[in-house]
């Protein structure tokens, strides 16, 4: 980089004067003298920060298709996320499937939540979106929160504990997804029973490991069909790819 920033100063104190042959110490002594007068490192400033914001423009444009590339090839080898025993809101044999991986602590997660909330409203008939667990090692409160939700799915209120867990990401203690659990009406004691037993943690972990075995390390995290999505992304997005999915089916 300073290479590069050495050969655009130079490159505009040549322009500015006569074509000549320099060596290093004449180039230097050149340079110095140009970059003394104020306007000159007026111009100077001016390039280098043009320069940059291609170079900015340039990497986007980069990373932009690259993405694009990358996406291509996901929808021509999708990949499969096994599915069994997560808890699913939506037609059970919709045309495409949304993988959420979340963890109750994660504030882009609650985000996540809300976009998957747009996409089963738009998409009643065709989108199934199917929970994962990824609570991150940082997240203390997250594992015992994703223990919470399984001890209600148990009893068939995974979706309203999980909303109850959303709203209060700053409250997930025990004693909390007790109260939680009176009330939405789950038998109070074989809650308690089931979320100190322990039997959920080799779900979780299974859930973790196909996360990682799939590249995702941060949450949220979706696939689309098999296509992934890493980051709380708008409805927008989740839109293109469904639509993309409903009308490579139609074919």
């Amino acid at each position: 980089m300073i290479k590069k920033i050495s050969l655009l100063v130079g490159a505009l104190v040549l322009f500015s004067t006569p074509a000549l042959a320099l060596d290093q110490a004449e180039f230097n002594k050149l340079m110095a003298t140009y970059l003394k007068d104020e306007k000159n490192l007026d111009t100077v400033s001016g390039a280098l920060q043009k320069h940059f914001q291609n170079q900015r423009v340039k990497q986007q444009q980069k990373a932009q298709q690259d993405q694009a590339k990358a996406m291509e090839k996901e929808f021509e080898n999708p990949v499969t996320i096994p599915l069994e025993g997560s808890p699913f809101k939506g037609p059970e044999n919709a045309k495409v499937t949304v993988v959420e991986f979340s963890d109750f602590e994660c504030p882009y997660c609650s985000r996540g939540k809300d976009v998957m909330e747009q996409v089963l409203k738009a998409y009643p008939k065709d989108v199934k979106v199917v929970f994962k667990h990824l609570p991150l090692a940082f997240h203390k409160n997250a594992k015992p929160a994703a223990r919470a939700t399984m001890a209600a799915h148990e009893q068939g209120k995974f979706w309203e504990m999980h909303d109850k867990l959303f709203q209060n990401q700053k409250n997930l203690k025990e004693d909390f997804f007790i109260k939680t659990a009176k009330d939405i009406g789950l038998d109070v004691e074989k809650f308690k029973t089931d979320y100190k037993s322990g039997k959920y943690d080799k779900q979780i972990d299974s859930d973790m490991a196909i996360a990682a075995k799939n590249g995702i390390r941060g949450t949220p995290g979706f696939f689309v069909n098999g296509v992934s999505v890493k980051g709380a992304q708008p409805f927008e997005h989740f839109k293109m790819l469904i639509d993309r999915w409903l009308e490579k089916k139609k074919g």
